[in-house]
């Protein structure tokens, strides 16, 4: 399994996707960077918070890692690679682990490519940011257990179906249905935290504490949200990683819940890998 690793990550360092997206994410961070230091020109402005746009990479990993794992495991499959590599004497599950340690190593370099790149650039054209560096990699650092779920999520999907083509399709299709359910339910309960807002007198003094500090307090019900809708939507709050993603761009120290969000992106990660890891091994591949 060790050459087999070895030979993965070859594979993936000098292959093109890598680099490709290696490129794009360099080519991203400064653009952003070019568009606000324009706008900011323009319009004289004399403040500028460009803390946010760090995550900007945690926000788009659910594409970036679909387009990757769909064409440097997809790929396989349509080449008939993996044929020669069970031929070789490797076991299904040690190929599976594989192109998830690979793939989750490249989706991470890319995390933190963005993250640096667009750091230098930022701090060259508008100076200090407002968070503290050490937050930023706390945050980029509960940012890498959320990318390797994802990439586990995306790597299941590929191994199962098996070809590079629906790959991209299904996986490019789920992470977009992730960011659109993402952000619907972080408008959701912004609207169901305002309406908690206007309930100091029904809210006890603890948790309203908590409101004003998060601007969010869990198991609080509201007019339009309530019991177990409620509950279903914080859960998903807190274990879908666009959700997470959005989050960190508006902290400045480690988001409530942030141990719950650790947990979900671990158990996400056990579970995707479980389950393609069976699933592909009792595929029949010839």
């Amino acid at each position: 399994m060790i050459k087999l690793l070895k030979a993965e990550f070859t594979r993936c360092f000098t292959g093109k996707v890598f680099w490709l997206i290696a490129l794009f994410t360099l080519v991203t961070a400064s653009s952003f960077n070019f568009i606000k230091y324009i706008t900011v020109k323009r319009e004289h402005q004399t403040e500028v918070f460009n803390d946010s746009m760090l995550y900007i990479g945690l926000i788009s990993i659910g594409m970036i890692a679909a387009i990757f794992v769909a064409f440097h495991a997809g790929g396989e499959f349509d080449e008939g690679t993996v044929r020669n590599k069970l031929i070789a004497g490797n076991t299904k599950t040690g190929i599976y682990l594989c192109h998830l340690a690979v793939s989750s190593v490249a989706m991470v370099i890319i995390q933190y490519l963005f993250f640096f790149a667009f750091y230098a650039f930022s701090y060259l054209f508008f100076g200090a940011f407002h968070h503290s560096f050490s937050v930023m990699m706390q945050l980029q650092l509960m940012g890498v257990l959320g990318t390797v779920a994802v990439t586990a999520f995306m790597l299941m999907i590929t191994m199962i179906v098996r070809s590079r083509t629906i790959a991209v399709t299904v996986c490019m299709t789920a992470a977009v249905i992730m960011f659109i359910i993402g952000v619907a339910l972080i408008n959701e309960l912004e609207e169901h935290s305002m309406e908690l807002m206007a309930m100091e007198d029904i809210i006890s003094p603890e948790k309203y504490a908590i409101l004003n500090k998060y601007s969010y307090v869990y198991g609080v019900d509201s007019e339009s949200l309530s019991g177990t809708k409620l509950a279903v939507k914080e859960v998903l709050y807190d274990g879908l990683f666009i959700c997470q993603a959005f989050r960190f761009s508006s902290e400045r120290e480690l988001p409530y819940h942030w141990e719950f969000m650790a947990v979900y992106n671990i158990a996400i990660t056990l579970v995707t890998t479980l389950i393609g890891s069976v699933t592909f091994r009792r595929l029949d591949l010839k």
